[in-house]
């Protein structure tokens, strides 16, 4: 089969998706660099190269699926036209966005400046936990180029990005993973941490770390001095189903008044990352953070 020059290489949307064609292959990345999709793909070639509207078969067009199998999200369509990707997603929840992609020089990495040189030194050490009841459990420590953390914890780099350098993050040192187990990343303050979970479009903090003698003069985010997590609304529909996830509300925060009481069945995957939960009495994911919610 043909394929064409024109639509080899690699193509972004800004934020949320990066393609890479090489030929019959495509790998579909996520806004993390982590991988969703590496498949093969079929098209008109000399009607792309004649810059006409061109179709572009996927072999595998699924980006995510529940614990149970079934699509959590597409790629509906993807079309080359007038030199863009135009690509429809479908989420199961959200509905359909249509992104528009253009071809760019260099891989999915070209946007990120490593700076371990710079900040590693200066991070070593323990970094305390704080909460609304004074000094929390479970310090995050850095040791080298690690962090240990009771939530995960890993080797990492320390980066900012070419459009804001002067934002810094800890990252994994696999920079195609999105995560050390509970969080997406963790933001670099001269005088704290704060880790982050990106949900959709929006960064949320999870917990702020300080040293010790600086945990009563940070300044703590809002969103951080609660713990946020999902509030399903209810349904007839098991909660890990299509159906069922139609009732999952946006992650926000709220107080331990509007708690939900456990009741029914305790499930044995989470409703929101389908992870496996632990088996004690645990009220939260420890890899999502959601909360569990009684079948």
């Amino acid at each position: 089969m043909k394929y064409s020059d024109k639509l080899n290489g690699f193509w972004e949307e800004g934020y949320h998706y990066y393609l890479e064609f090489d030929n019959e292959k495509l790998t579909v990345r996520g806004y993390d660099r982590g991988i969703r999709i590496e498949t093969t793909v079929s098209y008109d070639a000399d009607r792309l190269d004649s810059e006409e509207r061109t179709v572009i078969d996927l072999e595998n067009n699924i980006l995510s699926r529940t614990y149970e199998g079934e699509m959590m999200s597409e790629i509906k369509e993807l079309v080359y036209e007038k030199g863009e990707l135009k690509m429809l997603y479908n989420y199961i929840i959200m509905g359909e966005t249509l992104y528009t992609l253009t071809k760019q020089d260099g891989g999915p990495f070209r946007h990120i400046i490593i700076r371990d040189d710079e900040y590693i030194d200066k991070l070593q050490g323990k970094w305390e936990k704080w909460s609304s009841n004074g000094k929390g459990n479970n310090p995050l420590v850095i040791k080298n180029n690690t962090v240990f953390w009771a939530g995960g914890g890993g080797r990492f780099h320390v980066v900012s990005y070419t459009y804001d350098r002067e934002s810094v993050y800890i990252v994994p040192e696999d920079l195609t993973k999105s995560d050390f187990g509970a969080f997406t990343n963790i933001r670099v303050y001269p005088d704290k941490l704060t880790t982050t979970m990106m949900v959709c479009d929006m960064s949320m903090p999870l917990s702020v770390f300080a040293r010790e003698d600086m945990l009563d003069k940070i300044e703590v985010p809002s969103a951080a001095k609660q713990s946020p997590r999902n509030v399903m609304m209810y349904s007839p529909y098991p909660p890990q189903t299509p159906m069922g996830m139609m009732g999952i509300g946006m992650m926000h925060n709220v107080t331990g008044s509007d708690e939900i009481k456990p009741e029914g069945k305790r499930p044995v995957y989470c409703a929101n990352c389908g992870c496996k939960l632990p088996e004690n009495d645990s009220k939260f994911c420890q890899e999502c953070g959601s909360e569990i919610i009684y079948n």
